[in-house]
């Protein structure tokens, strides 16, 4: 499985999910706070969670949360591929 490249901002409180580069054609809010961005092939090349550490802290529980919500400066990481 390849690694995915995440970045939190945590001035916008954003975190950014790369699967695939390339330039945004369009994009496609599918919940509130959750876009998922397209290529002009129609593929997805990343996922944007905005107001990320409200959103997700209300769904994770504080033990599983990822380094990178939990970290205080705008960091990249690679997602983990266990």
């Amino acid at each position: 499985m390849k690694k995915s490249k995440v970045l939190y901002d945590k001035e916008s409180d954003s975190l950014y999910i790369f699967l695939k580069a390339g330039r945004e054609d369009y994009f496609e809010e599918i919940e509130p706070n959750i876009v998922i961005e397209y290529n002009k092939s129609k593929e997805p090349i990343g996922i944007e969670i905005l107001n990320a550490s409200k959103s997700l802290l209300n769904k994770i529980k504080p033990d599983y949360l990822p380094r990178f919500i939990l970290n205080d400066k705008r960091s990249v990481y690679k997602a983990s591929s266990k």
